[in-house]
């Protein structure tokens, strides 16, 4: 090949580059402009182009996740971003883009690995953190979420909402007593909240201090009485004190403001089936269920009135659907075995009765638990 050649062979490689080089700026270009004119499917279009001829592009990789994120198409914009950050595992920006996708889809668990690198790397980050929180919150593990929240209170004491989010971590996860010493704190700065009442009556139902939970109930009530679950959080307390008919008005007041409160149905249905009205209860517990389907104490109820009509396989269905929903509760279980032995099957009565006496032995071994502690140790001699 003579030097002339080789010359014009590298002048035509060097322009086809250029070439390239400038359509694929171009190309970028268009997909950015579509991006901000919210064309984001045509955009992703040319982004997944342009990644296939540059793979190793982080920046092409993150407008197409930021383009189907927008578009709604979390997984893709999820699958985009990690594709970056193989490329720049150390991008905190990629990692709470990537967060974000999983929490916009509700994947939560998945969510808090890239937010707790994010916060690892930056702790002071306090939007990782706050997403770190809210992810573990979505995903059910309260007490990591209240872990989290603490330290972004701490950062901004005067944030109520936060304030909210950790009081709600602590109740859910158990915590009823920092519950309580959380709003005592805002009802001092918010005497008005009902939000605030609301939430510290279910501390104090967690502690078992009924009458205390019912006052601030009644009080939240007589803030806010549309407030969302006012009355039936207040007469769910009467309901446990069975003060029936206290209950039953706020049943009544409950489903005044909220037609399809699915629960005040089913609780009020109960009511009912106490007082052997089985024709109101039926009709309540059905419609309670046909709003939502995972209410054990309507299934419950349900059963014992088909018992007491003799129809018993329906009663086994709606005892054993009682059971699915809880298997630790022994008094389906007792339904059940009165169910078995009225339809003439004492074998399946007495497994039913053997499961209650084992669950009401187990109730009795955690209550001796929780008042002396665990057993000491074995001597090691």
């Amino acid at each position: 090949m003579s030097l002339i050649t080789f010359t014009a062979i590298s002048f035509f490689s060097i322009s086809a580059s250029v070439q390239a080089q400038r359509g694929a700026a171009e190309l970028f270009a268009r997909a950015q402009q579509l991006q901000s004119e919210g064309r984001y499917e045509e955009a992703a279009n040319i982004y997944e182009d342009l990644a296939r001829r540059s793979p190793a592009s982080v920046e092409v990789l993150n407008n197409l996740g930021v383009v189907y994120a927008r578009a709604g198409k979390y997984r893709q914009a999820a699958t985009a971003y990690e594709r970056a950050l193989r490329l720049e595992p150390r991008s905190i920006p990629l990692l709470v883009n990537l967060g974000l996708a999983y929490f916009k889809g509700e994947d939560f668990d998945k969510a808090v690995k890239p937010f707790a690198r994010a916060v690892a790397a930056e702790p002071n980050n306090s939007q990782a953190r706050t997403l770190l929180a809210m992810s573990y919150y979505g995903s059910g593990k309260f007490a990591e979420a209240g872990r989290e929240l603490e330290k972004l209170v701490a950062a901004d004491p005067s944030n109520s909402t936060l304030q909210y989010l950790l009081a709600q971590s602590y109740l859910w996860s158990g915590q009823y007593e920092k519950v309580i010493q959380i709003f005592e704190s805002l009802l001092r700065q918010q005497p008005d909240s009902a939000a605030a009442h609301i939430l510290m009556g279910e501390a104090y139902d967690g502690l078992d201090r009924t009458n205390q939970a019912i006052q601030e109930f009644r009080t939240a009530a007589q803030i806010a009485p549309s407030q969302p679950n006012v009355h039936f959080g207040l007469g769910y307390l009467y309901w446990k004190q069975k003060k029936f008919d206290e209950a039953e008005q706020e049943f009544r007041k409950e489903l005044k403001n909220d037609p399809a409160h699915a629960q005040a149905k089913a609780y009020w249905g109960d009511v009912y089936v106490r007082r052997r009205d089985f024709a109101s209860a039926t009709r309540l517990l059905e419609e309670a269920l046909k709003l939502r389907a995972d209410i054990r104490i309507a299934h419950l109820d349900l059963g014992i009135i088909r018992t007491a009509e003799k129809q018993y396989e329906k009663a086994i269905a709606a005892l054993k659907q009682a059971v699915r929903l809880d298997p630790a509760q022994a008094d389906a279980h007792y339904r059940l075995s009165i169910a078995y032995q009225a339809m003439g099957r004492p074998q399946d009565a007495a497994a039913e009765r053997k499961e209650v006496a084992r669950l009401q032995q187990k109730t009795r071994e955690d209550l001796l638990h929780k008042i002396s502690g665990p057993p000491p140790a074995p001597a090691v001699e």
